[in-house]
This record gives structure tokens, sequence and C-alpha cells, in this order.
């Protein structure tokens, strides 16, 4: 009979060398360490992210919405905000949304602007355009709007005034200052250059003394008396 000692030992190795198989399927059924990084968001955070989505502008809607709200509380400031919208389809849309209450609101909001001088008045323009354009008939039909009208048209009267003679006075300027500059460019001669000889002492002494012998020459010249010979010799 076998040693009973043998085959505990047999059945210990055998045992042992299961569960090792065990431990390798277990460990194989683990996931590996990309899966790992994967999970966690870390092999992708290298990548560019996309771009998140570009501000869009403000739709008619939006500005319809602000301007009724301004109309109706009668809120100057955010008036102006809509009024800086100046996107012409923006504002032909937003405009053509509003109902007759509100368009006689705004009518007699921009002449009161028109009143006033700064950006504002710029910004104002394309809105009073576009509701005189698309509401007409509306305003034309309610009676509130003729005082309206009238101020209106006695502002542009008064601009239209203003600037025939603001262009006399800007066209009268740019004579003047044509003249200035053609005046200018006239004194601006062509500069002779100043040529700068540098000559040594020596040399300038030397020319001092050649010029004194050469006048005390001409003086013992001027000098001189004539003399006279005779025919006649002394031996005779």
């Amino acid at each position: 009979m076998p040693d009973q000692t043998a085959l505990g030992r047999r059945r210990q190795r055998k045992s042992g060398s299961v569960k090792g198989v065990d431990e390798y399927n277990d460990d194989s059924n683990e996931p590996t360490m990309g899966e790992k990084l994967a999970s966690l968001n870390l092999v992708n955070s290298n990548e560019v992210k996309e771009p998140s989505e570009k501000i869009k502008p403000p739709s008619a809607d939006s500005v319809h919405v602000l301007l009724k709200q301004a109309l109706n509380a009668d809120d100057r400031a955010l008036l102006k905000d809509c009024l800086f919208r100046q996107d012409e389809k923006v504002i032909a849309n937003t405009v053509a949304l509003l109902n007759p209450s509100d368009v006689i609101k705004l009518l007699n909001s921009l002449i009161s602007i028109m009143d006033s001088r700064g950006n504002i008045l710029v910004c104002a323009l394309p809105w009073l355009r576009s509701a005189l354009l698309q509401h007409s008939s509306i305003i034309i039909s309610q009676e509130s709007s003729f005082h309206a009208l009238n101020s209106l048209y006695q502002l542009t009267e008064s601009r239209v005034s203003t600037l025939h003679q603001a262009l006399q006075l800007s066209s009268s300027l740019d004579l003047l200052y044509a003249g200035t500059v053609d005046y200018g460019s006239d004194e601006d001669g062509a500069v002779v250059p100043l040529i700068y000889e540098d000559k040594d002492d020596e040399s300038e002494e030397e020319e001092d003394e050649g010029s004194v012998v050469s006048m005390e020459t001409e003086c013992n010249a001027e000098n001189i008396e004539p003399q006279i010979f005779s025919d006649v010799s002394d031996f005779e």
C-alpha cells in the first residue's frame, strides 16, 4: 500500500496547481491598465475638446420682448438698449411684431429721442424709418399720432435748415485749408546746401603772406617813376 503521507502530498500539489490556474483565470478577467485609464477618462485628456457653441446674436423675438417691456414700463434705459441693436433684419422683424398701441408708444419715444443729441439719435433713425414704413396705415389712422407727426416734421425741418449752413461752413473750411497747404508748399523751395571747407592753419598763413607780397609789389610798381633816357651820350 502506498504511504498515506505521499498520497496527501500529491493531493496538495494537485489542489495547489488547480488554485494557481483558478487565480490565473481570475487575473485574466480583471481589466487591463488601459481599460482602467479609459474608464477614468485619462487617455482622452490630451485630445482637443470640441469648441463650445458660438454665442448667437439676439433674435427678433428676444428683442421684441425687451422692447415691449420698455414701452409698457416707460423704461428709457431698456429702450436705449433695444435701439442699440442695429441689425436691419432684427429691426424689421421686431417692429413688425408690435401691436398698434405699442407702435404709437414707440413713435412717441423715438420723437422725444430725435429732439436730443448724441449717439442715441443715430441709433433711433433706423427704428423710426422701419416703424413709418411698416405701420404707416396704423399711425395715420390714430388721431393721437397727428401731434407726434407734426413734431417730427418740425424737427426734421429745423435739422435740414442747419444742415445747409453746416455744409456751407464745411466747404469754406475746406477751401481755406487747401489754400494754406498750397501757400506752404510754395514757400518750401529748394534748399541750397552750404559747403564748409576745413583748411589747415599753415595753408591759411601762406595764402595771407602771398596776398601781402602781391599787394606790396603792386604798390611799388605804382610808385616807380619812369626814367627818361636822352639820345646824347655823356661821353661826348
